[in-house]
């Protein structure tokens, strides 16, 4: 399986001229060296680094698994009079990653438009700050000719301390090779709830890497495993939690929230200074659960599918 390099070079690839027929001092710049990269876009990233704690995590799992990614990445962002407007990453095959804590101007969407257009980059899909998602959306939509659809909005929400609360029954243990056949299926399931298909290898694979890294926590009663969370990437200063799943047979007993508070304590008492994490806008129950245990919502994230 090819790999691709990690170049000590960065590139320069593009100038957009706009229809007034005048060079503006727009650019989008990409990078083929995750370590350059970095040192462009992490000031920029960090002035919320919640809410781009995808970009971030990504960057630092370059760094430290390259061979992870099986097609060389585009690291990008839109610069003007050297100031960066936003940051705009893709790890293939996935989606587009917008990430911008400030809102986009309809010039800064021609410019990307164009970006994406001219060097004839595939957009299947794009997750970011909603505003600016839907927007890009709009634009996409009217230049190219295809449809786009919402495929789930999203909070971010950080944590900064554990709140006092109610505990359910039980405690968190981590994952081992015993639960990997468990894992899988909750995974599968976790899935499906967010609409999102693994191929049977995808998920082997997935599984087999967190419970070597030994991030996979589950909430057991009794001896019985009862809901799943997951410590996902982390950022500079924070962690993500994700994966959080129970099953319909334990639902509405309280062990996800408990599960996420136990995995969230722990963390911090790591050294981590924040959680973080994504809720779906469609689930109100997750949405306030996780704010009982200190998670505050931070911004509005969009993931669209264009078809």
């Amino acid at each position: 399986m090819k790999k691709w390099r990690n170049m000590d070079v960065s590139v320069e690839v593009n100038k957009i001229r706009l229809n007034q027929g005048r060079w503006e001092k727009m650019t989008v710049f990409t990078y083929n060296s995750p370590l350059e990269y970095e040192s462009r876009v992490q000031s920029f990233l960090l002035e919320n680094e919640a809410m781009h704690n995808l970009p971030l995590g990504i960057i630092q799992r370059m760094k430290t698994d390259m061979g992870r990614f099986e097609k060389e990445p585009v690291l990008g962002y839109l610069d003007h009079l050297g100031e960066i407007k936003t940051v705009l990453m893709r790890t293939p095959p996935h989606m587009w990653i917008l990430a911008s804590h400030i809102e986009l101007s309809d010039q800064d969407i021609n410019i990307l438009v164009h970006f994406f257009k001219d060097n004839h980059h595939p957009v299947p899909g794009m997750i970011g700050a909603s505003d600016n998602v839907t927007r890009f959306a709009e634009a996409w939509k009217k230049a190219v000719g295809v449809e786009y659809e919402v495929h789930m909005k999203q909070k971010v929400f950080q944590l900064d301390e554990v709140l006092t609360h109610q505990k359910s029954p039980g405690h968190l243990i981590k994952a081992t090779e015993d639960h990997a056949a468990l894992a899988r299926e909750w995974m599968h399931a976790f899935g499906q709830e967010a609409n999102v298909v693994h191929s049977e290898d995808e998920l082997n694979e997935v599984v087999e890497r967190l419970l070597n890294e030994q991030t996979l926590r589950l909430w057991v009663v009794d001896g019985e495993p009862v809901s799943m969370v997951n410590q996902s990437r982390n950022t500079p200063n924070g962690t993500t939690v994700s994966a959080v799943y129970t099953p319909d047979a334990h639902k509405r007993k309280g062990y996800a929230t408990s599960a996420v508070a136990a995995l969230s304590q722990e963390l911090l008492g790591e050294g981590y200074q924040f959680c973080c994490l994504y809720t779906d806008l469609s689930n109100p129950t997750s949405n306030g659960i996780y704010q009982k245990i200190g998670y505050k919502p931070v911004g509005n994230s969009m993931v669209v599918n264009f078809i």
